[in-house]
């Protein structure tokens, strides 16, 4: 088994990739829908691909790491995103994109689900916090890719040759971290006591709790999802809302570096603070973002409002995660599964929802309806779970 260290750094090469691989050319989705020359409703039909082919995945997860392990699903899946994101860049059409977002989806849910799972192992094994670090690299990544993302577009630079790039950056990455990745998957824990076995109307409660949880755990995906890709529009609403030129890439920058912020000291502030307080803070801190970019008067404060949502939402995945991965009597791949599987739900949702209730009325207003909507859905989730 590899050092701790190793361990550690390669999971968190991987979640960096993994941020940077999503966040690439999202500064640059307007360009991607002026080239097709479709509404923004046609362009949120084609975005949800992502979030159907995550559900597809995340159904799937847990048997295909049964069947072999987190160690080989995350690699398999790291290279299969980063041999499809090229194709972003030449696709003509929004079915055709659809397809490529299904794909993308798919892997990105197996990366996700195995690189969490390989996280939380080392964090048991280390005995301490590193889950809100971990994600705090994901968000490094997004910032990353985000910020060339936005740069290169400044710059002229074609889309195609930029993707192939940050493709062939992915897969070095990827082979130099395998290395470090555990080879071995935790057993599952107990989930109650020895003679819950013997007993029918025990076992069938023990089994309605579970269902039950796992329901749960999935709306709360859902709903967290919601709050936080609603984001994925940033490049949209600052061209079309705040004629923002240049700097309309920069949203994606802005809501990843101050989430990067929350993450890397988030593991301190759950410690000092505890974690139902800061996951109610985040929550709030996502409800102001949301609510100053609908008052907004132009970039500089639409750019803001992105910075406080960022923030607010680095605490909530993390602790979802974890929650996900300790369900009793279930597997770290079951439940995380099970978590993701409503996070596509809730990406596929705020994807295909913003852009239709934005050609309805404007994105202002499309923008608090669903952040709003997204965290009723956390508030009632939460107090029956």
């Amino acid at each position: 088994m590899p050092p701790l260290t190793r361990s550690t750094a390669s999971v968190a090469v991987l979640f960096f990739v993994n941020g940077a691989a999503l966040a690439n050319w999202m500064p640059r989705l307007s360009e991607v829908r002026d080239r097709m020359d479709v509404s923004n409703s046609e362009l949120g039909g084609a975005l949800l691909g992502g979030g159907l082919g995550g559900f597809v995945g995340s159904l799937l997860v847990a048997h295909l790491v049964r069947a072999s392990r987190t160690k080989t699903i995350v690699i398999g899946g790291s290279v299969g995103m980063a041999a499809l994101v090229p194709l972003i860049a030449v696709v003509p059409n929004p079915p055709l994109l659809l397809v490529v977002l299904l794909a993308l989806g798919f892997t990105n849910v197996q990366v996700d689900v195995g690189v969490n799972a390989q996280g939380i192992m080392v964090q048991t094994r280390s005995s301490r916090p590193i889950m809100q670090r971990l994600h705090g690299a994901w968000s490094l990544g997004m910032v990353t890719g985000g910020g060339i993302g936005w740069m290169l577009s400044a710059s002229g630079v074609p889309l195609g040759a930029h993707l192939i790039g940050a493709s062939a950056v992915m897969v070095l990455a990827t082979v130099w971290a395998s290395a470090g990745l555990l080879d071995e998957d935790d057993p599952t824990e107990a989930v109650s006591p020895s003679h819950v076995e013997a007993d029918d109307g025990l076992r069938g409660g023990v089994t309605g709790r579970l269902l039950s949880s796992t329901v749960l755990i999935g709306v709360l995906g859902f709903a967290v999802a919601v709050v936080e890709s609603a984001d994925e529009w940033s490049s949209v609403v600052m061209n079309d809302v705040f004629d923002a030129g240049p700097w309309k890439g920069a949203a994606t920058s802005f809501f990843g570096a101050f989430m990067l912020i929350g993450r890397l000291g988030g593991d301190h502030a759950v410690v000092a603070f505890g974690r139902e307080r800061m996951f109610s803070f985040g929550m709030g801190l996502c409800a102001g973002g949301a609510a100053l970019l609908a008052v907004a008067p132009g970039t500089a404060v639409a750019l803001a409002a992105y910075s406080v949502w960022g923030l607010g939402v680095s605490v909530l995945f993390p602790q979802l995660y974890e929650l996900a991965a300790r369900l009793p009597g279930i597997t770290a791949a079951r439940g995380m599964g099970a978590m993701t599987l409503g996070q596509q739900l809730g990406f596929s949702f705020a994807t295909g929802s913003l852009g239709a209730l934005a050609d309805l009325t404007n994105f202002r207003v499309a923008i608090v309806l669903v952040i709003g909507l997204g965290i009723s859905v956390i508030v009632v989730a939460r107090r029956a779970l």
